[in-house]
């Protein structure tokens, strides 16, 4: 059985992962996760990836045995380091760094995963030497591999705090999990968390199961005291939705399920996911479930943990908001 408590307990963040080319925009990822740092308590790990398609000719790149010049690796190890002590003795946070040599997406899954990192908080539209280092495909590929949560920071975001949070809802594997891994954030910001249920327009039968799960997770939040709106939303782009809702209600990030089941795929997966994670106004925080569910469980039965049942009126709307 599901135990939030539990499993909160087991998601906080401890340690950020920090990617950096030392880029302007690299910088501003490095402040916001600097604050995230700050207000819950976390050890934060500079990264830099010495990526050969920065600093090889273009006919040595695809030769592999030409190892990078280690007076470069050098040079940026001392570099990060200098960064490193500087953010320590300024903010009082311990923060370490490495350099590492490869592909930038698998170097930042690969630490993440053997260092066990709670969060990686990475820029999206950095730019090292002669190629892209962060933008397109790069982030995409840590969005889709990495094993721990990953927010991804706009080039053009300023602020280091989340006020308002865009949740969308949909009947889909990792929704409970999701709340549990953005709770921290949410706690910590005393962030309005803005629940988006969506519903395909064409299956009503929807409504009533999304209804339902919302309350339950309402019922979560009241318990959390986390202050909420909620919108019901039966729509036929979900994307299109999301990122009207976010501009509309003037919000500081967007928490999506990064789940890539083929249920899944239409809404958030593919040129849909690689916009807002590459493309987004906003600071994206995707996480993926840590727990399958079986192919049996309906979605009703995955709320039962979370409260009472809502009743739904004609028109599709909760009568308990």
């Amino acid at each position: 059985m599901f135990n939030l408590k539990t499993f909160i307990m087991k998601t906080q963040i401890n340690s950020i992962l920090i990617p950096t080319d030392f880029s302007a925009v690299a910088e501003g990822a490095l402040k916001v996760g600097l604050a995230i740092a700050k207000r819950q308590h976390a050890e934060i790990t500079l990264l830099h990836v010495i990526d050969r398609f920065s600093y090889l000719q273009p006919a040595e790149v695809f030769l592999p045995e030409f190892q990078i010049i280690p007076d470069i690796k050098l040079s940026m190890e001392a570099t990060l380091s200098k960064l490193a002590g500087k953010i320590q003795k300024e903010s009082g946070i311990v923060v370490t760094s490495t350099v590492m040599d490869g592909i930038p997406s698998d170097c930042i899954c690969s630490l993440a995963y053997n260092e066990n990192f709670s969060l990686i908080v990475m820029g999206t539209h950095g730019t090292s030497g002669i190629r892209e280092f962060f933008i397109g495909s790069e982030a995409f590929r840590v969005v889709k591999n990495a094993t721990c949560p990953v927010l991804s920071i706009p080039g053009n975001w300023v602020k280091t705090d989340f006020e308002k949070v865009i949740f969308p809802i949909r009947i889909t594997e990792g929704t409970l999990d999701k709340y549990a891994y953005a709770r921290p954030i949410i706690e910590k910001n005393n962030s309005v968390l803005i629940l988006l249920g969506l519903a395909e327009m064409k299956k009503p039968g929807e409504i009533p199961e999304i209804s339902l799960l919302m309350d339950k997770i309402k019922l979560q939040l009241h318990n959390d005291n986390v202050d909420f709106r909620s919108v019901l939303s039966p729509c036929k782009n979900f994307p299109a939705k999301v990122i009207k809702m976010a501009k509309e209600s003037g919000a500081d990030l967007i928490v999506l399920t990064a789940n890539f089941d083929s249920d899944f795929k239409a809404y958030f997966v593919g040129p849909f996911a690689q916009q807002v994670v590459n493309h987004s106004r906003l600071p994206v925080l995707s996480i993926k479930p840590s727990y399958t569910k079986s192919e049996t469980t309906s979605s009703e039965e995955l709320a039962q943990n979370w409260g009472t049942s809502v009743s739904v009126s004609d028109d599709g709307t909760p009568s308990n908001q």
